[in-house]
């Protein structure tokens, strides 16, 4: 394994040397983007080439179908920080265009997406704060994990806080209200790769699954090192559907965590948190739930972190389900930053509840796998490749849209001031 890495670092140092043979490449620095009040503005755009074997379900066989997309993007960012403000904002807009080349039929999946991000945070200096943001997606990668390929998300996600730190702001209480909610729309209709009437796939009721989620927390940290803290965390789901009359379970999620979170030397952090959740509501289920995350930082540009974390969550149809997730992330930077290689792995296993007094009998096992360059050519100008492996199993398998096996390869341009 150590030997595998060092080849794999040492022919990306020969990358380097060869992209850098002809001149010296200093740091690039960050683009200057437009002056607004205190804070600055950045404008992005950007184009993706990519490759999907699996972008949908075009055949009555239900046959699994390959193709390459392109998708134009356009963006902007706006930061501004001080001691008492922070205001962050991102958005961009991109349409997909699948080109039919490798199948004729997905040229009818083009379509506009969108993300909105918003962060903000007021009088951080003071002994109470006020926190405010806002989430807004639309894309075919949804937060139902019930869910199969073929079904488009509208989800936004507004939450409230008021962070409390006293005196010497060692002890931090927060506070906090999020509201999200979902929206379901068929990818393509007509499609026959699900048993009809199963609201997680047939195309003629994936709304039926549209919901509203309100989340309340309330959470503490007491750091007894200047970088490391006792952590409680506590907070209720209420999960509800729009439409009433359909099959989807309701949930009333009570969590409680407490552990630690923080330093244990300089380049090595940890969080250690653990503890239970109820569900009120359908399923009437308890779980252990926790998180235990190890991070080396390597250098100012190079770190890995590992850990394993397990919730319960609502979902619909059933109600609730536990994720065991476990999961390493990857950073190495060279030549100050300028190129770096990113990876991502995960593995995750759903365990899908049931009514009280019932045992559901399915479970989802899902791998994931992302790798890529990125190089900054100039201040403006970055070039990245990522390839994607994704993996699902699923013991319910009338549908195929939630077994499969999927690669994504992808080459971006981006143009940012």
């Amino acid at each position: 394994m150590i030997r595998r890495g060092d080849g794999l670092k040492s022919g990306v140092l020969a990358l380097v040397v060869a992209l850098s043979a002809s001149s010296a490449i200093a740091q690039a620095p960050s683009p200057v983007g437009f002056k607004v009040g205190d804070g600055r503005l950045h404008l992005l755009a950007e184009v993706d080439s990519r490759f999907d074997s699996l972008v949908g379900y075009f055949r009555q066989s239900g046959v699994p179908s390959p193709e390459l997309i392109f998708v134009p993007r356009v963006g902007a960012t706006f930061g501004l920080e001080s001691p008492s403000t922070i205001v962050k904002f991102n958005a961009n807009a991109e349409y997909l265009i699948f080109s039919g080349i490798l199948s004729p039929s997905s040229t009818r999946l083009s379509r506009p997406q969108a993300l909105v991000g918003l962060e903000t945070s007021f009088n951080r200096d003071g002994a109470v704060s006020f926190d405010l943001g806002d989430t807004f997606t639309r894309s075919d990668r949804t937060q139902n994990p019930s869910a199969g390929i073929g079904v488009i998300s509208l989800f936004n996600s507004l939450y409230i806080a008021a962070p409390i730190h006293p005196g010497g702001r060692a002890l931090e209480i927060t506070p906090r209200v999020t509201w999200g909610v979902e929206f379901f729309e068929p990818l393509l209709t007509g499609q026959t790769t699900c048993p009809a009437g199963d609201i997680t796939c047939d195309p003629t009721r994936v709304s039926a699954m549209n919901y509203s989620n309100l989340n309340f927390a309330l959470g503490a940290r007491y750091k007894f090192l200047p970088k490391t803290a006792i952590v409680v965390d506590t907070n209720f789901d209420l999960r509800t559907y729009w439409n009433a009359s359909t099959q989807n379970l309701p949930a009333q999620i009570l969590r409680g965590r407490a552990g630690l979170a923080g330093l244990l030397t300089p380049r090595f952090s940890l969080t250690l948190l653990a503890g239970a959740a109820y569900d009120f509501a359908a399923t009437q289920r308890a779980a252990p739930i926790g998180q235990a995350e190890l991070s080396y930082l390597v250098g100012e540009s190079t770190s890995v972190s590992i850990g394993y974390v397990r919730d319960m969550l609502p979902v619909p149809v059933f109600g609730t389900f536990a994720d065991d997730r476990g999961y390493l992330n990857a950073r190495l930077g060279f030549l100050g930053d300028r190129l770096t290689l990113n990876g991502t792995a995960s593995i995750d296993y759903f365990t899908f509840f049931g009514p009280m007094g019932t045992v559901s009998t399915r479970s989802d096992l899902l791998i994931g796998l992302n790798v890529g360059p990125s190089f900054v050519v100039t201040s403006w100008f970055v070039i990245g490749a990522t390839y994607g492996l994704g993996y699902r199993s699923s013991t319910q398998t009338t549908q195929t849209g939630i077994n499969f096996v999927r690669h994504e390869a992808n080459l971006r341009l981006t143009f940012r001031y």
